[in-house]
């Protein structure tokens, strides 16, 4: 989206209301200054009892505001930023934390259940002393984070989406449901928001038909931002996050470039010989100290990254330069890929009458060869994870 464009849909926001009928903040979200007007009515309506009645009250409370107002604030920064469900919690929590100021956490988790409420969102709250925790209906899958059922539904934690493995606690779960109707919250990045971009050039080297061979890319780095504190999902999912506009531009054309001429079983062979050699690997927790998982970009920007982390760099490459049937393939402790190149010698996965050759984005380093089992797994059990047919990138079951 043009950057004039971007701006004239921000400033809309303060066009809203009279100036003398509510206030306006400024939020600082990644590389941008959002506008958020809200009314201080809000502001007014005091902490409840944390009890099934007092929390039912201050909802009823709430919603004789005109929270209408900053509702709609939000939303139009979300179409304007494109923002995901997970990006979109993120600008709430940091409205929030301006608006309440020195108020303690529990007010804004309260004022967050609100919100995210008269968003369209299916919640539930728990609660116990002085403590309140805010709860969301999805249908993806969560790790390590604290999730509830409830009439036959998941809620994540979203207070505490980073939890870990911590003990449980035993805590009351509000009987009241303000929008049982309400729409799943999904983690789901397959688009990235319009977000200024943090630009930074670097060079990268991979060995590829015994020698060395130098691109020089543009990367966004608000990338790894937005997945600093992004709750772990489904490996897949990171899978499906696609490069930046100026990540695509850069390394795309001079690889597109290298592989004219070739056959997919050479395409195949360039890209695991890139993905494998212009990285140095280590893994998570011996790097970032606990799982952090990744997306393609962010492959760039570390320093180190491991086999998930280049399989979902490898995917995103495949999918412009060599879009053909593809498996996600899960070892006990290791993530590949295989896809249905032409027939010829090598180990295969036979998937739904078609046989699958592995291209593991790993390793070994310095080879390019493809159609191999990764080295060591030869007799370990796996399981195909996701088929893709990579036209359009629509997931097959």
């Amino acid at each position: 989206m043009p950057r004039i464009l971007l701006l004239s849909l921000l400033l809309t926001l303060g066009k809203t209301l009279p100036a003398s009928n509510c206030e306006e903040i400024t939020i600082p979200f990644f590389t941008e200054q959002v506008p958020i007007q809200y009314q201080t009515d809000l502001l007014q309506i005091p902490r409840p009892e944390m009890t099934e009645l007092g929390l039912r009250a201050y909802f009823r409370q709430m919603s004789t505001t005109k929270y209408d107002v900053l509702i709609r604030s939000l939303q139009q920064a979300r179409r304007a930023f494109r923002l995901n469900d997970w990006l979109y919690y993120k600008l709430v929590r940091q409205v929030l934390m301006q608006i309440y100021g020195q108020h303690e956490p529990v007010d804004r988790t309260l004022s967050a259940w609100f919100i995210m409420s008269q968003s369209g969102y299916d919640t539930r709250l728990t609660y116990l002393e002085d403590e309140a925790y805010l709860y969301v209906f999805t249908l993806d899958e969560v790790f390590e984070a604290p999730i509830i059922q409830d009439r036959g539904r998941s809620f994540i934690n979203l207070t505490e989406v980073r939890a870990g493995r911590a003990p449980q606690r035993a805590l009351y779960m509000l009987g009241f449901v303000p929008n049982g109707d309400g729409h799943a919250f999904t983690f789901a990045f397959r688009d990235l928001p319009r977000l200024r971009p943090m630009l930074k050039r670097q060079k990268v080297n991979f060995f590829y038909q015994n020698e060395w061979h130098a691109l020089e890319v543009e990367v966004d780095e608000n990338i790894a931002a937005y997945m600093e504190d992004y709750p772990i999902v489904a490996e897949t999912q990171y899978l499906e996050v696609p490069l930046s506009p100026q990540l695509f531009q850069s390394l795309i054309p001079p690889l597109r470039e290298m592989i004219k001429g070739k056959n997919e079983w050479q395409t195949a062979e360039l890209l695991a010989a890139f993905t494998r050699s212009a990285f140095e690997y280590k893994e998570d927790k011996a790097y970032f100290g606990c799982s952090k998982p990744m997306v393609a970009e962010e492959v760039f920007i570390h320093p180190f990254s491991d086999c998930e982390d280049r399989t979902a760099l490898f995917f995103q490459l495949a999918k412009t330069l060599l879009p053909i049937p593809t498996l996600v393939v899960a070892y006990p402790d290791h993530l590949t890929l295989a896809m249905a190149l032409p027939a010829a010698p090598g180990s295969t996965i036979p998937y739904e009458g078609r046989n699958y050759y592995f291209t593991d984005p790993t390793g070994p380093v310095r080879d390019q060869k493809v159609g191999q089992v990764p080295k060591g797994y030869e007799q370990k059990p796996f399981s195909v994870l996701k088929h893709y047919s990579m036209s359009g990138v629509k997931q097959e079951k």
